[in-house]
């Protein structure tokens, strides 16, 4: 009877694992590269959103260290997806921001999005505007 307990857990454990590895990175998944107050490289997968000329992630919860990075910093860089470059960008923290951001990401990601948006607090996120530039900090 524990075995089958135990054996049931795992599977749901591996089950609730893979979803979750599926809807984070299966696919429109870009690496920003950021750098830390001490000046250390940070690379962190995010989503975004692409339409016509304009490129748009969400800054997530505001003490998310990738987050965080924006404020010592102008320009990030950014791989994957074919939209490798520097961009400088413009955030918008207001409620709005926040609304068109997250209206973005559940038109694109859909159930994905949805099942993010169970685990992690995106309560706080604003949306970041890319701009494409040949400029280095």
């Amino acid at each position: 009877m524990l075995r089958r307990v135990v054996t049931g857990l795992l599977g749901l454990l591996v089950l609730f694992v893979t979803i979750t590895w599926v809807a984070l990175e299966s696919s429109g998944v870009i690496t920003v590269t950021t750098l830390s107050v001490n000046g250390d490289k940070r690379q962190t997968h995010v989503w975004y959103v692409k339409e016509g000329n304009r490129l748009a992630l969400e800054a997530g919860h505001p003490d998310n260290p990738w987050v965080k990075d924006l404020s010592n910093q102008t320009t990030i860089a950014v791989a994957g997806e074919s939209l490798d470059g520097r961009y400088t960008y413009t955030t918008d923290l207001s409620p709005e921001g926040h609304r068109e951001i997250r209206n973005l990401m559940r038109q694109k990601y859909g159930w994905r999005d949805w099942w993010v948006d169970l685990l992690f607090d995106t309560s706080q996120s604003g949306l970041l505007e890319l701009h494409p530039t040949d400029t280095y900090d």
